[in-house]
């Protein structure tokens, strides 16, 4: 009798043991292939934006009536992450390369991890002259006007603008002699051509 125990509870464990193996041959076998899924699908996304990207590429001068907005929209996004990587760039103090794409110092003239010329910093934006507006009715009205033209009021006189060039300036007598550079007050040397100051023994 305890023979036949013995058989069956070691053909019981061999059984179970077998199922636990099949089991995890069988999760280990589903896991494999939902990997292969996921990296086919990752490879169809790429494929798909690869096409989009170059058909974009080829015909964004002249896109179809129906892709026009989303074209429009993407220029725009384009137009708009330009900006701000050249206001990031401001902040840094850096152009971008445009050979290796690497940032330079402003100021240098050559890339210092591939030797290309760097390019020239876009000028900083211009602001536009605030509008005036109209006190009583909030119309938009010209800088010269007397009268809104929206509700007829006399508008109140525009303040002198103090930032505007003085006709008559006033002489400016520590001029380096050498290039026209002004000097500081103190200045004893051009900090341009190291000239003199006037008046320095």
């Amino acid at each position: 009798m305890a023979i036949e125990f013995f058989d069956r509870l070691t053909a019981s464990v061999s059984k179970t043991a077998k199922q636990v193996s099949d089991n995890a041959r069988s999760l280990a076998d589903k896991n494999r292939v939902r990997k292969d899924i996921a990296a086919m699908e990752n490879e169809l996304r790429n494929r798909f934006r690869d096409i989009g990207e170059k058909y974009f590429l080829e015909t964004k001068d002249n896109p179809a009536p129906e892709y026009a907005e989303m074209f429009s929209a993407i220029v725009e996004l384009q137009a708009g992450l330009e900006a701000k990587q050249h206001e990031l760039e401001t902040l840094d103090g850096t152009v971008t390369c445009k050979e290796c794409g690497r940032p330079i110092l402003l100021g240098s003239k050559f890339c210092p991890n591939c030797g290309a010329t760097a390019p020239v910093p876009p000028p900083p934006p211009v602001s536009a002259p605030v509008q005036p507006i109209c006190p009583f009715c909030g119309q938009p009205v010209a800088p010269d006007a007397s009268f809104c033209a929206g509700c007829g009021n006399k508008l109140p006189e525009q303040p002198a603008n103090n930032d505007a060039v003085n006709p008559n300036p006033a002489p400016v007598s520590n001029v380096c002699p050498n290039c026209g550079e002004v000097l500081a007050p103190d200045a004893l040397f051009c900090a341009v051509c190291g000239t003199k100051a006037p008046g320095v023994d």
